[in-house]
């Protein structure tokens, strides 16, 4: 866990501790931490919408989220704030309760205290908090390396050019005893492409032998999810003994399959 403390300084007019400030909060300088750049936002008469009237609210920020992988990305991170007493040269330390470890990503790239300090303590003189209009601010920043795998995982609908590789495996006498005598048939999934973190996929197909007789076909459609281990997916029974005639000719049978829909999975770095 990487620990880094930021102290910037911030200078409040009286016109906006009298609510009168023409914006509502005010931006720290960047700072970077555990690889990342972060920056502090505050709001001196509080940040409404999170419930912060009648305090002042002060918020960590996730301040380059183009650094990172725009699907999936996380930061883990424990912080506390502390607000520095100009009277008696100490800090007071304010952070969320309990051992709280928060995640920053791109829907959420905050967080932090909307009720930080009373307005009414803040403003007493007596307490040092501001004086001659100035308040120190600061955060301890606590950086979770963060140890798992992070995927992107999507589904790709009428793949083109999929670079994963498939074969049909079929048991022109039943590939068991409930099969009857019919024709069994299996699609497989017998390559990833190399890529290093799909070791599984999910796909959605269709099935299909032609009638060599009355050139139709026959139609089964079917999903699973895939593993190269794996012995793959299908039908005991995809025609039964009694209806083979017409699709074995010549020894000769006709089968397809087309892959409908299949996920893919990114590793993210």
């Amino acid at each position: 866990m990487l620990a880094s403390t930021y102290m910037p300084f911030v200078s409040i007019s009286p016109a906006c501790m009298l609510g009168n400030c023409k914006v509502n909060n005010t931006y720290s300088g960047i700072f970077e931490q555990g690889g990342h750049k972060w920056r502090l936002c505050f709001y001196p008469k509080g940040k409404s919408k999170t419930g912060g009237d009648g305090h002042i609210s002060l918020y960590l920020q996730f301040a380059d989220t183009s650094t990172l992988a725009s699907c999936g990305w996380e930061v883990l991170a424990k912080f506390e704030f502390f607000i520095f007493d100009q009277l008696r040269g100490n800090y007071l330390n304010i952070k969320e309760s309990g051992e709280t470890r928060r995640c920053f990503q791109h829907t959420k790239t905050e967080w932090g205290l909307a009720k930080l300090l009373s307005l009414e303590i803040f403003n007493d003189v007596s307490h040092g908090y501001l004086v001659d209009d100035c308040c120190i601010l600061g955060v301890d920043v606590f950086v979770t390396k963060n140890t798992g795998r992070m995927e992107c995982f999507s589904f790709v609908d009428k793949p083109a050019g999929n670079s994963y590789t498939w074969n049909i495996r079929i048991y022109p006498k039943g590939d068991r005893l409930q099969a009857k005598g019919g024709l069994s048939a299996y699609i497989n999934w017998v390559d990833n492409g190399g890529s290093a973190a799909d070791d599984k996929v999910y796909a959605e197909f269709k099935l299909r032998v032609k009638n060599q007789l009355g050139n139709n076909l026959q139609e089964i459609t079917g999903k699973n999810w895939f593993s190269t281990l794996g012995k793959g997916w299908g039908w005991l029974e995809f025609i039964s003994l009694d209806n083979l005639k017409g699709f074995v000719m010549e020894d000769r049978l006709i089968l397809e399959a087309e892959i409908v829909v299949t996920s893919t999975t990114n590793r993210l770095p």
